[in-house]
């Protein structure tokens, strides 16, 4: 079968590479099906799931080689430099700006079956985990020993703990428990030369720059997680839920400024503005929601919900009580409608971009204004979904029905950044870079910024054998 495909082309793996491969993972381990180098072609970025759903891929993989420990992996890279074949590492697939989409001549290392608990240490509060265990088996791992890791994401049931450090996620639950940068206190890297680095897990060290934060971030473009040990919090005695309507993104946003600037520090915040209101909650008065969950020991949490609501009500807030919340709570991993929207031809995606709070308000306002204004758009609607006592995160959605989707979909891309970056925004605040954002990392980093991640780049992998294409445009 001839498949199309809009990126790259598959190009050639040599064999002796493929059999080298075999004989380290086992040969049951390396799949030249085409149905898994189909599988494996793609993660969530939703506009390459439009094209797919219309006849064309990114592009395609040679092969999917699955290894079950670190060892392998030394293995597969030193052979990967030895025949110059690129390695794009996959873990749970979910990322949704072509991150693991592989270029020409790659092969994927689907690191799924790296997928175990290693140990809880209970009086230090860590857990060591292999890194391409799903978040969810993760936490029941951790939940049924009276313990969480604190990081829910959406994509908590297709995403890997690896997949997390790499792209340095955040959970919906981060106001209280952080991000994963906050979590992770130490793991293990096959670098790109093969060798092996161990980072020991330890709260804090002054042993010069951050080795752990080099990891953290680079989208497996500069070595191979393998485990990590992160930071793990007790379940909490009790939860408390609380939502209020309010007259506008502005008012809202200084109300939850105020009750971070106090200390109080709720699990979940959230600020969905009124079309987001409207499409969660339906009727909603033209006003503004703002959910909370406070969760902990029981004095603790009485009195950070009774903070919230004496602020909230400060600010003309009408208190809802908890359903709200708890609608958010079942509809909160639902991911299912954008690819029902696109078989119909509609374009749809979401950008996350984050601000300090003396902007998130402009922000917002101009982001919307400069999204709406490009042809073909149909809705753009959004929420404010993770908070710091600085600032906070921006998600916008925006759905479009255009005569041109590749244009629409590239000028509401390019507003929303310029929005973001002419309102002292960054660009990205847990999605990552992958493939899709490169094209703006000049305008966010500047030339020396971009300079700078090629020369670690290269540094670390002279041969280019890790997730080609992807964080920074390759400078050589």
């Amino acid at each position: 079968m001839e498949i199309k495909t809009f990126l790259s082309d598959k190009g050639e793996v040599p064999s002796e590479f493929v059999e080298k491969v075999k004989h380290i993972v086992g040969e049951e381990n390396v799949s030249e099906r085409e149905c898994d180098l189909i599988s494996y072609s793609l993660d969530y970025w939703l506009y390459g799931i439009f094209l797919s759903q219309h006849g064309e891929l990114p592009s395609l993989p040679c092969a999917v080689i699955s290894p079950r420990t670190h060892e392998e992996i030394q293995g597969i890279l030193k052979y990967a430099n030895e025949y110059k074949v690129n390695i794009t590492p996959f873990g749970g697939g979910s990322g949704v700006l072509g991150g693991t989409i592989p270029m020409e001549g790659s092969a994927i290392l689907n690191l799924q079956r790296m997928n175990k608990f290693i140990s809880l240490d209970e009086m230090s509060l860590v857990a060591e985990f292999e890194a391409g265990i799903i978040g969810a088996n993760l936490e029941r791992e951790l939940n049924h020993r009276g313990y969480s890791m604190g990081n829910i994401p959406q994509s908590l049931y297709c995403s890997t703990l690896g997949g997390w450090i790499a792209t340095r996620a955040v959970g919906q639950f981060s106001t209280k428990y952080g991000k994963i940068e906050d979590m992770v206190l130490g793991m293990e890297v096959v670098l790109p030369d093969g060798n092996l680095l161990n980072i020991k897990p330890v709260p804090r060290r002054s042993t010069g720059p951050s080795l752990k934060d080099l990891f953290l971030g680079a989208e497996g473009t500069l070595g191979i997680v393998t485990k990590a040990v992160v930071s793990v919090h007790p379940l909490p005695e009790v939860t408390v839920k609380q939502s209020f309507n309010l007259a506008s993104v502005e008012v809202a946003c200084d109300v939850v400024r105020r009750i971070l600037r106090g200390d109080a520090k709720p699990a979940v915040v959230r600020i969905f503005d009124v079309a987001e209101s409207e499409r969660y909650f339906e009727e909603t008065e033209n006003k503004v929601t703002v959910i909370f969950i406070s969760e902990g020991e029981p004095d603790f949490v009485a009195l950070e919900s009774s903070v919230i609501e004496k602020i909230a009500e400060e600010s003309g807030g009408e208190s809802l009580g908890e359903d709200r919340v708890n609608i958010w709570l079942e509809k909160r991993f639902d991911i299912g409608a954008a690819p029902i929207l696109m078989q119909r031809g509609g374009i749809v995606d979401t950008i996350e971009v984050v601000s300090l709070f003396k902007d998130a308000a402009r922000l917002y306002d101009d982001m919307i204004s400069a999204m709406k204004a490009v042809e073909g758009a149909i809705s753009v609607s959004g929420h404010f979904s993770h908070f710091y006592r600085e600032g906070a995160c921006l998600y916008i959605t925006f759905v479009g029905f255009p005569k041109d989707p590749m244009r629409y979909y590239k000028d509401t891309w390019t507003a929303a950044m310029e929005a973001t970056l002419r309102n002292d925004g960054s660009i990205s605040h847990h999605h990552g870079i992958g493939y899709w954002r490169i094209q703006f990392m000049q305008q966010e980093l500047g030339a020396s910024g971009v300079e700078l991640l090629q020369r670690i780049k290269f540094a670390l992998d002279p041969n280019g054998i890790l997730n080609r294409g992807k964080l920074v445009e390759d400078g050589r």
